[in-house]
């Protein structure tokens, strides 16, 4: 048998194989598939409406800003909205013709070009007129709604004026549409600290003054009646007012609180006191649960005690 040699290498070869390619790892998966032409992607219609939601913001924006800009002037050079009539609502003492007067405003202007604010200024200047309300009313026309003053009673100052309530002068003349009832009003007198002179539409209210003139609201709308009986108001110190009646000038010292009650309190005391003092000269109810009742001997010692003319 034949020895076989050793150093005689023998190489041995497979047949090829083919990789075998190993599936992705999830998370790591291409995409498999191409969209067909056409057809959007999935997401991309979303996209689509962010755009629109900035679109859209920014188009009326700039709808707005060309509208402010441009409508005034399409409605400035029409002339349909030219000023025509004005309608004027809550007159009683003043007439139409005196808030158009006021009022500045002529047929020539624009109503949507009229200066609202200014013309109420300028209509509130008049001293009757307390507040007055614009309504643009188109396209002609423009509705003023006035609230009138109305006198509260008469002060003497440099001159004779009425007051309302706020403390405002009022002309002294009689304005046609005044009843006797508007002009039947107490006199004011000896509030200190108005000097100098004045004129109607002035606001001289001082705290002694404005402190009388809420009080004789009051005591007007608790027994209206009775103060037809009230000539004359005047200031005291510790915040109370003396009252002159007419007829023999009885002189009343009364708080400014609970004007009701006080005033019911004034008509018993009034029932009495005529027939238990002969010529009482004042009736001072003042202090609690009393009233004083005094002759013209006491009145004037109590009149150089200094409680009279408090500012």
């Amino acid at each position: 048998m034949a020895a076989r040699s050793s150093g005689a290498k023998r190489t041995l070869t497979s047949p090829t194989r083919r990789r075998r390619e190993l599936p992705e790892r999830r998370g790591h998966r291409q995409p498999m598939a191409v969209p067909r032409e056409g057809k959007r992607a999935p997401g991309s219609w979303r996209s689509g409406m962010r755009k629109l939601l900035y679109v859209f913001p920014a188009a009326a924006v700039l709808g707005l800003i060309w509208g402010a800009f441009t409508l005034p002037r399409l409605f400035a050079a029409s002339p349909e909205f030219r000023l025509q009539a004005l309608e004027v609502k809550g007159l009683r003492l003043l007439h139409g013709q005196d808030i158009l007067a006021a009022s500045g405003l002529s047929e020539t202007q624009n109503l949507f070009l009229v200066d609202l604010p200014q013309v109420a200024e300028s209509v509130e200047a008049l001293p009757w007129v307390r507040k007055v309300y614009l309504e643009r009313r188109p396209p002609d026309r423009l509705r003023i709604q006035v609230e009138e003053r109305r006198r509260l009673a008469w002060i003497r100052l440099d001159a004779l004026y009425g007051i309302d309530e706020d403390g405002v002068l009022l002309p002294a003349e009689k304005v046609e549409g005044e009843t006797r009832a508007d002009l039947d009003l107490p006199l004011l007198t000896a509030f200190e600290g108005i000097e100098g002179r004045h004129r109607p539409g002035d606001h001289v209210a001082t705290p002694a003054l404005q402190q009388a003139l809420d009080w004789w609201r009051q005591a007007r709308q608790e027994d209206p009646e009775f103060c037809l009986n009230i000539s004359e108001i005047q200031p005291l110190s510790g915040g109370s007012v003396r009252l002159v009646l007419v007829g023999d000038g009885l002189d009343v010292r009364v708080p400014v609180d609970r004007v009701g009650e006080r005033l019911t309190v004034l008509k018993e005391m009034m029932q009495r006191i005529y027939k238990e003092f002969p010529e009482p000269a004042y009736l001072d109810l003042r202090f609690a649960g009393q009233a004083v009742v005094g002759g013209k001997a006491a009145q004037q010692s109590s009149e150089k005690g200094g409680e009279h003319g408090a500012g």
